[in-house]
């Protein structure tokens, strides 16, 4: 029966851990949430004159925390036996959430790329976005505020055609 309890507590912190990594980062120019949607946004244009990385701190919402500390905790208890399963699961359920806290860190930091914009006005900007699109330096972008986010996304030059004529 232990190797049955501790089979699922296993079983649980796989699956505790493969949700976290539905929580990566995802920081696109192309990426949008629901609530973004049936929204107007400002559109301008620019080059890109300059881009670096940006490394993406992964967040720690406490998921990680939580599932690792409940996983642990399970799997703790079922070590040994009487006041000694209590233990193990005091013990498993600290290391459990340490763990699961480091793993939602990894699992949601990565990299970015910063892109410098020279507007048309003439202003500087940057944006941080991931960059998909394999946006280059001196390429024309169009830049996208709405939302709350501001995003750039390749200027093909049909946003900004002229209608035509009928």
């Amino acid at each position: 029966m232990r190797a049955v309890r501790a089979f699922a507590s296993a079983a649980f912190g796989a699956v505790a851990l493969a949700g976290l990594a539905a929580c990566g980062p995802s920081h696109t120019g192309e990426t949008y949430n629901r609530a973004e949607m049936q929204r107007a946004g400002a559109v301008s244009s620019g080059r890109i004159v300059a881009i670096e990385e940006a490394p993406i701190e992964g967040s720690s919402s406490g998921i990680g925390t939580v599932g690792g500390g409940v996983a642990g905790a399970v799997a703790g208890s079922a070590i040994g036996s009487g006041r000694g399963s209590v233990l193990a699961g005091v013990g498993g359920a600290i290391i459990g959430a340490v763990v699961g806290n480091a793993v939602e860190r990894s699992v949601t930091s990565g990299k970015a790329v910063r892109f410098y914009v020279q507007q048309e006005n003439g202003q500087l900007i940057n944006v941080v976005q991931t960059n998909e699109a394999n946006l280059q330096i001196n390429e024309r972008v169009l830049i996208v505020d709405g939302g709350g986010k501001t995003r750039l996304t390749r200027d093909t030059g049909a946003a900004t055609a002229a209608p035509a004529p009928r």
